[in-house]
């Protein structure tokens, strides 16, 4: 991507106010204060692990874009680099705290392994199952704060240390700063892809949001997982009343916003292909059309750990899929 179009790029994102501020000076020292008050009322032995994983000299972080290339006008995935920022060591210890409760939600998936054992049992299905996925429109940035913090709440069962991670939470939401050429804003709205805690924080926001919404249907999926915002469904129910599914999940909240595929025959979902096969689920490899099958060149400059893993995780990927593909439940 040309940098003229990239930068006109970033310019229309951080143009938008519902979720970006700018800023008129670095507000470092300021924020240094606020976040030492509020470790002064953690225990000691929690601050001096925050305080070991915190930069002695924060900065603020660093805007770049992820032009995703398989969509119209390439669009920017807005990424803000967390690396040696002020909330770094906060935001690790929230990740720890949080991550226990997303793995217990019941529609929680860890990878694509996790994904192909949990559809390995699943057989004798009507005539009529549709296999749908859904998507959640930049889950992050659309997620408010009051919203995101009540998940925290809801999700926690004590409720002083349910208010003490939502405290801690709020910090990190509300002085995410950041530079983009030579410009300061502040993240107003949402959570930011590059804090260490924004993968469990948006899991726990979701799993919220639909459980209530699930537990309120009359018809429901035979199968519903998700992966951050990536949901999976094997729905036996007609694809009306799929449709009508999707389009209540849509109208549930303000600021989320769904798109829905689905098909009789296969799906495509993570990088695995679900196909339908006498009442059966088969997966196979799926690669994307925009996939060029391009990969560094071993004698690039980049650090030998990096070639290697190239291979090893293609290996890995296609052994893993492939593996499951042929395997048949004990």
């Amino acid at each position: 991507m040309n940098k003229a179009d990239y930068n006109q790029e970033a310019t229309r994102q951080l143009s938008n106010t519902t979720f970006y501020k700018p800023l008129p000076s670095d507000p470092t020292l300021d924020y240094q204060k606020k976040l030492h008050c509020l470790l002064k009322s953690l225990p000691t032995a929690t601050r001096e692990q925050i305080l070991t994983e915190s930069p002695s000299d924060p900065r603020p972080g660093l805007f770049y874009l992820l032009p995703k290339i398989h969509k119209p006008g390439h669009p920017g995935r807005p990424i803000i680099s967390g690396i040696g920022t002020l909330t770094t060591g906060l935001s690790s210890y929230v990740d720890t705290l949080l991550k226990p409760f997303v793995t217990n939600t019941p529609s929680y998936l860890r990878d694509t392994t996790d994904f192909l054992r949990k559809l390995q049992n699943i057989d004798n299905l009507p005539n009529n199952t549709i296999l749908a996925t859904m998507d959640v429109e930049a889950l992050y940035t659309n997620i408010p704060h009051e919203d995101g913090l009540q998940a925290i709440r809801n999700t926690i069962p004590e409720d002083t240390t349910a208010n003490l991670i939502a405290d801690l939470c709020n910090f990190v939401l509300t002085h995410n700063y950041f530079r983009f050429e030579n410009n300061l804003y502040l993240q107003i709205s949402g959570t930011a892809m590059g804090t260490r805690m924004a993968p469990q924080y948006a899991n726990i926001f979701m799993a919220g949001l639909e459980q209530r919404f699930l537990n309120s249907r009359p018809l429901s999926p035979l199968l519903y997982l998700r992966y951050i915002d990536d949901i999976f469904m094997i729905w036996t129910h007609g694809q009306e009343t799929l449709e009508i599914f999707h389009r209540d999940f849509n109208n549930l909240h303000l600021t989320i916003n769904l798109s829905l595929d689905h098909s009789t025959r296969e799906i495509h979902f993570l990088d695995t292909t679900v196909q339908i096969n006498n009442g059966k689920l088969d997966t196979t490899l799926y690669r994307k059309p925009t996939d060029s099958y391009s990969y560094l060149h071993a004698s690039s400059s980049h650090p030998e750990h990096t070639t290697r893993s190239i291979v090893y995780s293609q290996a890995l990927r296609s052994y893993i899929v492939l593996h499951f593909a042929s395997a048949t439940p004990d």
